[in-house]
């Protein structure tokens, strides 16, 4: 029996029976925040639920608020991305907090939907006043923030800092201690109702005092309140002296976002709102400046990694669409890959008319270099249509030329379709059009990476214990055949039964079979060849036990394999040919690892393989065959810099 593959564990240091130590228990205080993970599956029923009372009030005004409150939280997280994050490699998304943060956000709008549909049963003339009020309610609802929230919400802000609150609700808030736009909008569950009755008043009052209140100035009036709260999380630095000069009414009457990082940074000063002035009048404002990032020059690129679109599941963990998803895994809909495949080729075929390659997110390499990743307008359908191939590969040289010409980069690594044999044979022919440019020649390099692969995929499948046989999927392949001609010379006992119509290796424990259900009689599966699903569902739709415990793939994107994992054997489909860094490791700073479909912290070989080649200053190409000789090397030099394949606890 096979039990869960899981990560080692650091052995923990004990101390010896005799010894005691005096601990003061601590003043126990329930916390009420981050102590499960909150179930999202039902938030577009939340969202559309109030539809359900259409018949009752109308419901278009608390559809149309919420849909744009959440418009413009996801308008406003992507300009940021854009314009702040993406090239500041001391800004890093962590994946914990946008995983929180992600969950959370909706909760406030939510709860302010649901209790619009009750407010407007109970209370219509709130909502339904005649129109040509509008503007009257709207100078109301401005003079009633100003005079009631903004003194109300400095007092609650406070009481929320009070250490008893502070833990057991806003504390939660203060989790995100590297702030996002949508940190505003992440409340631990009891605190929405408290901002709900201190927010309120902006239109309650009025509506009480002249008896009258329209929804399009309440629902202008949560999205403005959310955008403008947002501005407060963001890290951007405004000097202007209108705004900071200590003689200019507006550094009272309108905040900056240092304003309020200063009190994500201090805890008990600036608690104001939108307005500093009652921090000044009441002593707890604090001065704030954001530290000096220290950047290296815009135009410094010593590397670049040419990537790719990997089809639909790709394109919505881009950052620019949603930073929330930038650590998912490959997200597959219920339509066939073609079909998917086709949907981004559209998209595509749009973005082309404009751009010919996107520049993505820029890293810094041992505080000294400069990388960044840059992907070509193309799509997979573009990959699997030979047609395209000549003008593809020209596109490739055409932006390596482009990027010589305007930073000087010397080095460029392929991402793993830029260098698929059919395209470019492992990137020979564009090693060979690059020589024929009197720009380029002798001056600039490519690289594969395929030798960091290999030695990642190697040396996991080595550190298997007692493994006798295997089954390989993909195993024809250039990696496939150097890990399996390293795999005989160490192991000369291990038979591999590979998956393939194609007979390339020819060794006397080398195998071949052409139906997939033969994958059943095997522990270890190695996964190198993306295959359609119902291949899979065919193979693993038997009714009797399976001897499958672990599926390995390296392919990319990493898809996963429901066919397996929804076994009663509880069959592991670990991703493997990715390298592993601790958070405290800073050779890499920056977005090297957003949009790859694995999590934080963690790189490709093959694109690790070229930062590799750029510390060596290697002046020759990486492409076609792989080096069998520079593995164990590169793997040891990898090593030193920290980083390292998944440690996975077999029991076969």
């Amino acid at each position: 029996m096979c039990r869960r593959p899981s990560l080692k564990e650091k052995k923990v240091a004990t101390l010896p029976a005799e010894a005691s130590i005096d601990v003061k228990e601590p003043k126990a205080v329930t916390p009420s925040h981050s102590q499960h993970e909150r179930n999202t599956g039902y938030d577009a029923l939340l969202f559309l639920g109030p539809a359900l009372f259409w018949k009752f009030t109308p419901v278009l005004p608390i559809l149309l608020t919420g849909f744009l409150r959440v418009l413009s939280a996801r308008l406003i997280m992507s300009l940021h991305y854009i314009f702040v994050d993406k090239d500041n490699y001391h800004n890093k998304l962590s994946q914990k907090q946008l995983k929180r943060e992600k969950d959370d956000y909706l909760v406030g709008i939510l709860l302010h939907m649901w209790a619009q549909v009750g407010l407007q049963l109970v209370f219509p003339s709130m909502f339904f006043s005649d129109s040509s009020e509008i503007w009257s309610c709207a100078i109301e609802a401005f003079w009633a923030h100003v005079l009631i929230v903004e003194p109300l919400y400095y007092a609650v802000h406070r009481w929320l800092h009070v250490p008893e609150n502070m833990k057991s609700m806003h504390g939660f808030h203060h989790l995100s201690i590297h702030t996002t736009p949508s940190t505003s909008l992440v409340q631990n569950f009891q605190e929405h109702f408290v901002y709900v009755a201190t927010f309120g008043p902006a239109f309650l009052v009025p509506w009480l005092a002249q008896g009258r209140q329209h929804w399009v100035v309440i629902g202008a009036y949560l999205v403005m309140f959310d955008a403008i709260n947002a501005w407060g999380h963001t890290n951007i630095r405004v000097d202007h002296w209108l705004f900071t000069h200590k003689y200019s009414p507006m550094t009272y009457m309108f905040y900056m976002p240092e304003f309020h990082l200063g009190h994500h940074a201090y805890f008990r000063a600036n608690y104001g709102l939108f307005m500093p002035i009652w921090d000044h009048l009441l002593g707890t404002y604090r001065e704030y400046k954001k530290p000096d990032m220290d950047l290296k020059p815009a135009n410094q690129q010593d590397i670049v990694f040419i990537g790719h679109n990997g089809g639909l599941g790709h394109l919505l963990t881009c950052p620019e669409f949603s930073i929330y998803n930038v650590y998912d895994t490959y997200w597959r809909s219920i339509l066939p890959f073609e079909a998917e495949f086709f949907i981004v080729h559209l998209f595509t075929k749009v973005a082309r008319l404009f751009i010919k390659s996107y520049a993505c997110s820029r890293y810094l390499v041992n505080n000294q270099f400069v990388g960044r990743i840059i992907c070509v307008a193309r799509s997979p359908w573009d990959y699997g249509s030979p047609n395209s191939y000549n003008d593809m590969n020209d596109e490739i040289v055409d932006l390596i030329r482009d990027q010589y010409k305007k930073c000087g980069t010397r080095y460029f690594g392929l991402g793993n379709l830029n260098k698929m044999k059919q395209l470019n044979d492992g990137g020979k022919e564009v090693a060979r059009l690059i020589d024929q440019d009197p720009l380029l020649k002798d001056k600039v390099r490519v690289w594969t990476g395929d030798t960091m692969t290999s030695a990642s995929v190697y040396n996991q499948i080595a550190d298997i214990p007692d493994l006798d046989e295997l089954f390989y999927i993909g195993a024809n392949g250039k990696i496939g055949t150097v890990v399996c001609q390293k795999l005989f010379e160490n192991r000369p006992n291990l038979k591999i039964r590979i998956f393939s119509r194609y007979h390339g290796i020819k060794h006397p424990n080398v195998s071949y079979c052409e139906d997939l259900r033969e994958i059943i009689k095997y522990k270890v599966v190695l996964v190198g060849k993306i295959l359609p699903s119902h291949y899979y569902t065919k193979a693993f739709g038997v009714r009797g036990p399976v001897a499958t415990r672990y599926l390995l793939d390296y392919t990319v994107p990493f898809i996963p394999i429901t066919a397996a994992t929804q076994r009663r054997e509880k069959i592991q489909h670990i991703q493997i040919g990715v390298l592993k860094s601790q958070p405290n490791n800073h050779f890499l700073k920056g977005h090297y690892d957003v949009c790859m479909s694995h999590d934080q912290n963690h790189i490709y070989p093959c694109h690790f393989g070229c930062i590799m080649n750029m510390m060596e200053k290697r002046e020759t190409n990486e492409t076609g065959d792989i080096d069998q000789d520079d593995m164990e090397r590169l793997w040891k030099k990898a090593r030193s810099f920290g980083f390292g394949n998944k440690e996975i606890s077999y029991v076969l």
